[in-house]
């Protein structure tokens, strides 16, 4: 065992399972240590029969071979290997006629089923860049044609095509193997910088030596058994029969190349080895079988102690494995067996302990050499292999002898099997939860805008992330070439928080299809084992801008105020509001306050802000349809806009400043973050903004606006109210400053603690783990009346409806002006007296000309008439819209659209009528003068025009339109004389939130009572209800007004004309215009008139209520005749007329719905007697009209 030798153990050639050319043959090695017997006999492969070749080979280049190792490329000395599968390729050939015309080869890891493939310049194993360029003939005809130029050609480049211009090649730097792009043409001519690129030649694996770790990998594979082809069936075959496993032999490592013992796998303790027993078939033909020592019991305890002994038969159960990885064959020799000579008779052939040792030797002998040629004289290691043995035709036994060329052994590989687990994801936006239902998220108490940022898995608490951008990933691939996309890794940032990203994770399936991978290392840092990736695909989450953060438009602001509902886990009915009397600080009450917001500014964050549209970030957001975020903060303000939410005394928050355009104090700005989603409602964190600036050179301040009264930045101040310049410094918009745990350098929200029915709130660090949320949602306490309620009686659908007003006080009656010392020659008032000086005229049609639409469901805007004289069917001219000349129909030109022969002509009916409307505007334009005000200069009237309203235009007819009789009116003609002698104000819009002079809201006196009221049916009973019939604001702000310098608005605001668009006082004004009595006179209150004040009567303003009219009470004023479509309705005493509509049937209803007539008329002037009051009249196939029967 001590013996060293160097000479050769066999002369000869040694046989290959391929066609080769001669091959290197095995030196004399002592056979402790065998680690250099790793690739003997390789030899490259002249050619291939096929172009999927059987078995599997090396690819070398400068005399190493290429392997996979921690996902890279290397090439390693086959005397180095490790793990000789790491280094073997299964070979595939497709013949194509693109690229150069060459051959594409591709080559499949045996060890990792990895193709080999690149992504980028580098050693990693990729997956977008593979098929290569290698030799142009590999085929068995073209070797024999010409072994010079045909077959496979050793020691060439390989190289991939990236695109038409460019291509991979392979360059070896240090044991790395790495691609390098280089020019298409250089690569195809080796030229240019392909030059000094790898040399490949494909080899057979030749020869290697197994430990017993590798023994072990390959039996894994392979069920822990090996294959016989032919297996034994005259006997049981132990290596086939029974789950193996190898152990160590001798005191070589697991990893050590030499003989080891065989194991009975399932055996807990695994001290049962396998052994050439001493017995032979003791009947017919004799030879050795195999057994197995259990060492656990006494008779075999010593079995592996090596003694000297006559029967000492210890290296009977030691084994080399001996590998010829190419071609999948496995040889096994024993290294030491007992033979009786056979040539005896059995009777002389001696017991077995004194039969003749056969035994290996101390050096290692080539498979294929005869032991008795080699050096080692006492070797017969030819003779000490497995094989099987035929005794009959049928029967096949394993046994110990020479090696059989009819014994294959093998582990039953069958080539490689391209197993590329790497998978990716589309690129886009996703929410990316782990296996335990957690979200990948950055959540607020951990992040600000100034690099202080973590993300964690965060278990959703009534949260919804699709409305959270830091609960969001962007994830873009790596690679985006067509052959990389589908293995690609990829990029993850955080859609808040882009601080927050993984530039390269690869993802990969286990064997369950879970997907795994790691960001850690990152500043995500977190493992990605078993997640699942929910791809965004609505576009309202990512088209929104101002998802994740409360965005108000700037008209709402203008006509809402806000209140906050307070989450939390007792009730839905906690609410933000003021302390009592002089109490400035806030609480979360039961009641709610309202509030004003003032919008601050608007700035952009989060991914891809800052970076052009040319840049990576903002090609994705382009071509994944990513809107870039922005957020705007706010200033939370009393709703007289007096007081702002402010940090005061003892870490609580209060409406604290007065006036802060003027004072130079620090106005605090907050961002509502969304936080919570519940009950269908969004809750915000309300977080304290700070004002960015940026220097050129990068330095940071944070500069606060100080406004004088006129809203000019008067001067800059920091957080502590000093004075700052920024004069060189950028605007660099709103952020949230820190998470830092000290409060001094924090940023501030707001919190409570749920401690009481009316909690302080506290100003808290950003960084507090609990965060307070509330809604900002606007004040939906019914501040109007509408008539909508089918409790009592209204149209559900906002249908036109008839109504009687009467004021509280007197118990008088909104109705025409009867006094005639109150009446003008030019002018119909409206007027207010008891029941019996109305005779009966009391009832007034209700029609809405802005309640659906805008914030008409907060401030219902209402058109109120009499004297109704529908007209159903009108022919409408719409102008013609191109640039003149306009031609007439007749061929001659006008300047008229209206005439022109591209006006459309179509049939539009009109509401007729005479229309209740302040006289605001026609005082202003008349000096203030009656008979538009009381007196000169005093309080505005209101009374009745003839109007039209057409579509959301009401038309007041002038001009001698008001004299013709409403079935001849042309609406077209109207228009057009409107414009030609300018008076189109006559022509008002009744769209937009934004009060109009021919409008009427109707503003509750208690609103909380009236909602009350609405729900249990008590509209029009009691006090609950009652309202002031609202007018228009004199101020824009719909505060208090005796400015004559404010526009639209009279001297000492007695007269408004109002604004054009809706202003922050359009809704609830705390000063405005009510109907009010002066001196007899029914008037509007002045721009002086508060509402608290006037709800009460003290100011004179009138308070109404509603009620519906009976069948004795008529219209204001009577209406004689209504048309409809070409049928003729005419109201007389106590019957109505139909005229041209014969044949019809017609439906007379009273204005309770009952039917009080129905029958088919005869004739085209059919009179039918009804009951006196307001009546309905529907006439078969015509819209149904109302008329008052007298």
């Amino acid at each position: 065992m001590n013996k060293k030798f160097s000479t050769l153990l066999c002369a000869g050639l040694l046989v290959s399972a391929f066609t080769l050319n001669a091959q290197t043959p095995a030196q004399a090695q002592h056979i402790d240590a065998l680690t250099s017997i790793s690739g003997v006999g390789a030899a490259a492969v002249p050619y291939f029969e096929s172009a999927t070749p059987k078995g599997m080979f090396q690819l070398k280049a400068n005399d190493k071979v290429l392997i996979v190792e921690n996902d890279k490329y290397k090439l390693v000395a086959p005397s180095d290997l490790t793990d000789v599968e790491s280094s073997l390729w299964c070979i595939s050939i497709t013949e194509t006629e693109s690229q150069g015309k060459n051959p594409i080869f591709d080559f499949i890891n045996k060890k990792t089923g990895a193709i080999l493939a690149f992504d980028t310049e580098t050693s990693n194993v990729g997956s977008s860049f593979g098929g290569w360029a290698f030799s142009s003939t590999w085929t068995k005809s073209s070797y024999e044609k010409d072994p010079t130029k045909g077959g496979l050609r050793p020691d060439k480049e390989l190289f991939t095509y990236i695109d038409s211009d460019y291509a991979y090649i392979l360059f070896g730097e240090g044991d790395e193997v790495k691609a390098k792009k280089v020019m298409a043409s250089d690569a195809e001519d080796k030229t240019g910088d392909a030059q000094g690129a790898l040399k490949f030649t494909v080899w057979n694996a030749g020869t290697y030596v197994l430990s017993a770790n590798e023994i072990n990998a390959y039996l894994k594979n392979n069920k822990d058994v090996l294959n016989f082809h032919l297996d034994a069936n005259a006997d049981v075959n132990p290596f086939s029969a029974s789950q193996i496993e190898a152990k160590v032999a001798d005191g070589v490592t697991a990893d050590g190349k030499n003989f080891v013992y065989v194991v009975k796998k399932d055996e807990k303790d695994k001290k049962t080895y396998l052994k050439v027993d001493t017995a032979a078939n003791g009947v017919g033909i004799e030879f050795l079988k195999f057994g197995w020592s259990d060492t656990n019991v006494e008779k075999y305890a010593d079995a592996l102690t090596v003694t000297g002994d006559a029967d000492d038969i210890s290296q009977q159960h030691k084994f080399l494995f001996t590998y010829r990885p190419s071609a999948d064959s496995l040889f096994i020799q024993v290294k030491e067996a007992r033979v009786r000579d056979t040539q005896k008779p059995t009777a002389e052939r001696g017991y077995w302990k004194d039969a003749t040792k056969v035994k290996y030797g101390s050096n290692y002998h080539d498979i294929y050499c005869d032991g008795k040629q080699a050096a080692d004289a006492n070797s017969d290691a030819d003779q000490l292999f497995v094989k099987l043995q035929n005794y009959t035709v049928a029967d096949r036994i394993v046994t110990i002898g020479t090696k059989a060329i009819n014994t294959q052994i093998s582990f039953g590989i069958n080539g490689c099997v391209a197993s590329n687990n790497k998978t990716s994801l589309d690129e886009g936006l996703y929410i990316i939860k782990n296996d335990k239902g957690q979200v990948l998220a950055a959540p607020i108490h951990l992040n600000d805008n100034n690099a202080a940022n973590e993300a964690q898995w965060i278990t959703l608490d009534e949260q919804d992330p699709m409305h959270m951008p830091a609960y969001q990933w962007v994830v873009t691939k790596v690679y985006t070439a067509d052959k990389a996309k589908a293995t690609s890794p990829v990029k993850f940032v955080n859609r808040e928080f882009p601080e927050l990203y993984a530039n390269s994770v690869q993802l990969t399936l286990n064997e369950d299809g879970d997907i795994i991978g790691t960001a850690v290392g990152t500043t995500i840092d977190k493992v990605l084992n078993k997640a699942t990736f929910t791809r965004i695909t609505d576009k309202n989450i990512l088209g929104d801008k101002k998802l994740g953060y409360r965005y108000i438009p700037t008209d709402s602001l203008l006509v809402n105020k806000y209140v906050f509902n307070y989450l939390n886990p007792f009730t839905d009915s906690y609410w933000m509001a003021n302390g009592a009397d002089k109490d400035s600080v806030n609480y979360v009450k039961e009641t709610a306050s309202r509030y004003m917001l003032e919008e601050g500014s608007t700035a952009g964050y989060g991914y891809g802000y800052g970076k052009d549209k040319d840049t990576p970030e903002g090609k994705a957001l382009a071509r994944l349809g990513i809107a870039r975020l922005e957020r705007t903060n706010y200033v939370v303000k009393t709703v007289d806009g007096a007081k702002s939410l402010v940090e005061a005394y003892g870490e609580k928050y209060s409406m604290g400043v007065n006036n802060y355009k003027v004072t130079p104090y620090v106005v605090d700005t907050f961002f509502f973050k969304e936080n919570n989603h519940y009950n269908a409602k969004h809750f915000y964190a309300i977080v304290e903004s700070a004002p960015k600036w940026v220097a050129s050179d990068g330095k940071v301040i944070y500069a606060y606006e100080v406004k004088n009264d006129k809203g000019e930045v008067v001067k800059y101040v920091d957080a502590q109210g000093q004075d700052v310049s920024v004069s060189n410094y950028k605007w660099a918009g709103a952020i949230i400053q820190s998470v830092s745990a000290e409060f001094d350098k924090a940023t501030h929200k707001v919190g409570t603690a749920d401690d009481g029915k009316s909690a302080v709130l506290k100003v808290q660090i950003l960084n507090e783990t609990r965060t307070s949320a509330f809604t900002v949602e606007a004040d939906k306490t019914p501040l109007y009346r509408r008539f909508n309620n089918a409790v009592i009686g209204e149209k559900a659908d906002d249908a036109a409806d008839s109504l009687i007003f009467v004021e509280k006080i007197r118990q008088e009656y909104l109705m025409d002006e009867w006094n005639p010392n109150l009446t003008s020659e030019t002018v119909d008032y409206a007027g207010i007296w008891n029941r019996d000086k109305a005779k009966g005229k009391l009832v007034f049609n209700i029609d809405t000309a802005w309640v659906n639409r805008g914030k008409g469901y907060i401030k219902p805007q209402y058109l109120i008439s009499v004297d109704r004289q529908d007209q159903d069917l009108n022919i409408v001219t719409h102008p013609c819209t191109e640039a003149g000349p306009h031609i007439k129909p007749d061929g001659t030109p006008t300047t008229d659209p209206y005439e022109c022969v591209h006006a459309t002509h179509k049939t539009l009916g009109f509401t007729y009528g005479k229309y209740l409307v302040s006289f605001g505007d026609s005082a202003m334009i008349n000096d203030m003068e009656a008979p538009y005000m009381d007196i000169k200069g005093g309080y505005t009237r209101v009374g009745f025009v003839r109007a039209i309203k057409v579509g959301d235009s009401l038309v007041v007819l002038t001009n001698g339109f008001e004299k013709v009789e409403p079935a001849k009116i042309d609406t077209a003609e109207i228009f057009a004389n409107y414009k030609a002698t300018k008076c189109e104000r006559f022509i008002v819009d009744l769209t937009g939130d934004n009060h109009k002079n021919v409008t009427w809201s109707f503003r509750y006196v208690n609103p909380l009572e009236a909602a009350k009221a609405y729900i249990e049916g008590g509209e029009g009973e009691g006090v609950n209800n009652e309202f002031l019939f609202e007018s228009n604001i004199y101020e824009k702000t719909g505060y208090k007004s005796t400015n004559a310098t404010v526009a639209g608005v009279s001297t000492d605001g007695k007269a408004t004309k109002g604004f054009q668009e809706a202003q922050s006082g359009s809704i609830a004004p705390e000063y405005a215009a009510w109907l009010k009595m002066q001196n007899g006179c029914l008037v509007l209150t002045r721009g002086d008139s508060k509402f608290d004040a006037a709800k009460t009567g003290s100011d004179g303003a009138l308070i109404f209520n509603a009620v519906r009219p009976t069948e004795k009470d008529d219209m204001v004023t009577s209406n004689d005749e209504v048309s409809v479509e070409g049928v003729s309705v005419v109201a007389t005493n106590g019957a109505v007329t139909i005229q041209g509509a014969a044949g019809k049937s017609v439906v007379i209803t009273n204005i309770l719905g009952k039917v009080v007539a129905e029958t088919i008329l005869t004739s085209d002037n059919a009179t039918i007697a009804v009951p006196a009051g307001i009546v309905a009249v529907a006439v078969d196939g015509e819209e149904a009209v109302k008329v008052v029967v007298k």
